[in-house]
């Protein structure tokens, strides 16, 4: 029966940190964490954040790397955003006119002229003026 060498005494032991195929760094935290998976280990910018705020993580948070960069886990560098809604806009390029998570969405006339009235934005929380089908040349 072959002996297993565990931890330091295994010659491909890097230190407890790992990175995944999403290319987030995971770390050794042991099974009963409550970050941990079923490996016991735990993605390190979780642990940070929990860490930076000083509570464990809400339900439906989300962490957001400031410059982008999934493996730069500094204190400094995470932010924490309510939901993935809220995350999604952290990652939005600039001048797109999309509704915000949460914001209303009121009626507008149709820019057309028919007089009907539209919510501003579509299902894809774009920003709209015109009735599906309805454009500029049609009605003139």
């Amino acid at each position: 029966m072959a002996k297993w060498n565990i931890g330091l005494k295994n010659g491909f032991w890097k230190g407890g940190r790992t990175i995944a195929s999403n290319g987030y760094i995971l770390i050794r935290v042991g099974k009963g964490h409550p970050l941990a998976d079923v490996r016991g280990y735990a993605y390190e910018h979780r642990i940070v954040a929990t860490e930076k705020v000083g509570r464990p993580l809400r339900k439906g948070e989300q962490i957001h790397h400031i410059d982008g960069n999934k493996q730069n886990n500094t204190p400094e560098n995470l932010e924490i955003t309510r939901s993935i809604a809220h995350h999604r806009v952290k990652h939005r390029t600039t001048g797109i006119a999309k509704r915000m998570p949460g914001e209303p969405n009121p009626l507008i006339e149709c820019a057309c002229g028919c007089g009907q009235l539209i919510e501003k934005y579509d299902s894809h929380n774009r920003k709209r003026k015109f009735i599906s089908g309805h454009n500029i040349s049609v009605h003139q």
